[in-house]
């Protein structure tokens, strides 16, 4: 009996290390130079879609406009073309998805329509995350490079 009360615990600690692996070697390295110096703003659309076409006057009012300019690159695709490895496929249009390094997804996708303060919202989330996970704020990165730039 006690031979299986230690087969029992030997195998508790064997998934128990297992499943408990170190975060910090799993973790991949990433060379800062690596990273992309906009988010990529990936936008499912359709013909046709009214609410894409709301979407898309909304980020060309002042705030999200001069974020988008400066932080992020929109790429437009149509519903049903290929969308990075990853994702969960959009369930309808709009949908955008805030990339980092590698198409990794920063926020959650955005779908519909959306007033300025919630574009806002996801836009400022979005550039958060990728701080966050970067170690990089693309703001003052940004306003670094237009000084630079000026000079």
């Amino acid at each position: 009996m006690s031979l299986k009360k230690y087969l029992m615990l030997f195998l508790i600690l064997v998934l128990f290390t297992s499943c408990n692996g170190n975060k910090k070697n799993q973790k991949t390295i990433i060379d800062k130079k690596d990273i992309p110096n906009k988010i990529t703003l990936l936008f499912v659309t359709q013909p046709h879609c009214p609410s894409c076409k709301v979407l898309e006057e909304k980020m060309k009012l002042e705030k999200p406009a001069k974020l988008i300019l400066n932080y992020f690159k929109i790429h437009k695709i149509n519903i049903g073309e290929k969308i990075p490895d990853g994702l969960i496929p959009p369930n309808g249009t709009p949908t955008v998805y805030f990339l980092g390094y590698k198409n990794e997804l920063l926020v959650e996708p955005m779908v519909g329509e959306k007033n300025e303060e919630r574009l806002m919202m996801f836009l400022n989330d979005a550039l958060y995350e990728f701080k966050k996970l970067y170690g990089i704020d693309l703001e003052k990165k940004g306003d670094s490079n237009e000084t630079d730039n000026n000079s």
